[in-house]
């Protein structure tokens, strides 16, 4: 009688361990951890797109002129942080401040042309009384050209008085685009020019 009373227990227990195994095989397994997404980076700001023509071709379009950038150049910058310190309560003494700074610059516009026997030249104009008065040029050679950047060296033939790039037989032009430019002189900095198209032509 004991022999079928342990028996019936272990048969019991037996059940009982499979049936609690089959629950725990049916259950769903838990679910993962949620993980937070980092935000996505902010999109890269827009670049003018590059000019696909050699450096040299963009600059030298006929009829394109490349007129100052005050606003774009290291003399702006110079001049809106004196100005500021200077009159900061007078908003109009502060307008008069940097249009004097900007009048103490004399390369207005420029232009990559070539003679009347064909050679390439440099010419800087200078505005006075709404025109343009020719004050540099000389005869250039176009160097080499890595990406959007060009050696500009001078051949001689000068005439006037070099505003830019004085004391120096080669400079470099970086370009922005088809219109517009940045030069590193040593006097001035960085300046900055925008592309006119007709502008020299019309004055």
């Amino acid at each position: 009688m004991a022999s079928r009373s342990l028996s019936r227990v272990l048969v019991v227990v037996a059940v009982s361990l499979l049936a609690s195994c089959a629950a725990q095989s049916s259950a769903p397994p838990p679910a993962p951890p949620q993980v937070e997404q980092a935000p996505e980076p902010p999109p890269p700001p827009k670049e003018e797109p590059k000019p696909e023509r050699a450096v040299s071709e963009v600059l030298s379009v006929p009829d394109k002129a490349w007129v100052f950038s005050f606003e774009g150049s290291a003399a702006y910058d110079k001049a809106k942080a004196s100005c500021d310190e200077r009159f900061k309560e007078e908003p109009a003494a502060r307008a008069r401040c940097i249009t004097k700074a900007r009048d103490t610059y004399v390369a207005d516009a420029m232009e990559f042309t070539r003679d009347a026997a064909g050679n390439d030249v440099w010419v800087i104009y200078r505005t006075k009384s709404n025109k343009l008065i020719k004050v540099y040029s000389v005869q250039i050679e176009y160097g080499p050209q890595e990406g959007d950047t060009v050696s500009i060296k001078k051949l001689g033939r000068e005439t006037g008085k070099p505003v830019l790039f004085s004391g120096v037989s080669e400079f470099k032009v970086k370009l922005g685009g088809e219109y517009s430019l940045e030069m590193e002189d040593a006097q001035h900095g960085l300046v900055a020019y925008d592309a006119r198209l007709g502008f020299i032509s019309s004055q």
